[in-house]
């Protein structure tokens, strides 16, 4: 009997959890695009999952991103409906599932004409682990042979809404609104990862004047003990930064800019399943001063920073706020932003 209840209270628990996800459910993982008899993959693409309502007659869909075969040959992002969910397995392995073996929708080509898709999807969904896999087997407009689209592996991606503060020459600046971040935590192997997706925002009255930061992907931090949450050094990522300035005087920027090589970095910490702090260092351009972005409320750690400094080798340049005023900390010493030791 308690075997019994025991089973069906974690049912309702993982039920009334998955009914919660209002609004469209994100989630991104590795994919492949199968035609004519080749293969290609689709890194970081992004599936849809969105929730029906009975009592107002809609039903659950799901939405497939853009499939690249090739330049010439692009399948337009379409949407399944009609679907709705079935819990499959017994606890704690039950997981969600899709499964339709005849849906008919419609997409746009990239001649500019409407395309009918039709064909089987199958997908499902594990609230334990986060997980979504999804199959779609289908024809596409007046193509002679089947597709597939195939992603083993997709994970949730979370929204945070936060209040944001950049700091530039030792000034704050905030903007507006809060601002939206992206997170998906992952296994890569036996490593848990993050991607955090930044968003953009614009400042008024920075020292080049209103200013609008673009948003980029971080990819792959991976959990620091010493400090306390997800940690990356994206320096030699290749990352760019689109910046466009609206100066009082002079011609303002408007363009990509590569980010620093060295001491760009990105710290995210969680308290459960939540983001409470990031902090995004980094310097766009030949910009004389780094900037530093962060928001919410660092939480302290067992291992004070300044002995982790000291038990690691000091090759890296770190950039934070001490006392109101930015500080880098390269080789062990101190310097301003102007680069003058402190």
């Amino acid at each position: 009997m308690k075997r019994i209840f025991t089973f069906f209270a974690a049912l309702a628990v993982t039920m009334v959890a998955f009914a919660q996800m209002h609004g469209p459910m994100r989630f991104v993982g590795d994919a492949t695009f199968s035609a004519m008899g080749a293969s290609k993959e689709q890194k970081k693409d992004t599936l849809v999952v969105e929730m029906g309502n009975k009592s107002a007659g809609t039903s659950d869909k799901i939405t497939i991103p853009d499939m690249v075969y090739s330049p010439n040959m692009v399948i337009k992002s379409f949407t399944v409906d009609g679907l709705a969910y079935t819990m499959v397995g017994q606890y704690p392995n039950m997981y969600f599932e899709w499964s339709t073996d005849n849906f008919s929708t419609t997409t746009i080509g990239t001649d500019g004409q409407e395309k009918q898709v039709s064909g089987k999807l199958n997908a499902q969904y594990y609230h334990t682990s986060g997980k979504f896999a999804v199959t779609v087997e289908f024809t596409y407009g007046a193509a002679p042979h089947a597709m597939t689209y195939i992603c083993e592996s997709a994970f949730y991606l979370k929204s945070t809404s936060m209040p944001l503060t950049v700091n530039v020459l030792s000034t704050d600046y905030a903007p507006a609104a809060n601002v939206e971040y992206q997170t998906r935590r992952y296994m890569d192997g036996d490593v848990e990862k993050l991607d955090v997706v930044i968003p953009a925002y614009s400042l008024a009255g920075t020292p080049m004047g209103d200013l609008e930061v673009g948003g980029y992907t971080v990819c792959g931090l991976t959990y620091d003990e010493t400090l306390g949450g997800y940690f990356k050094d994206y320096s030699q990522d290749g990352m760019t930064v689109h910046l466009k300035t609206y100066p009082t005087k002079g011609q303002g920027l408007d363009g990509d800019y590569a980010l620093a090589a060295e001491g760009t970095t990105l710290f995210v910490q969680y308290k459960g399943n939540n983001v409470v702090y990031v902090e995004n260092n980094f310097t766009p351009g030949s910009m004389p001063f780094p900037i530093l972005a962060t928001s919410g409320e660092k939480q302290t750690t067992d291992v004070k920073a300044v002995e982790a400094e000291e038990t690691q080798p000091a090759v890296k340049s770190y950039k934070r706020i001490e006392n109101g005023k930015f500080v880098i900390v390269k080789d062990g010493k101190q310097y301003n932003s102007a680069g003058q030791q402190l």
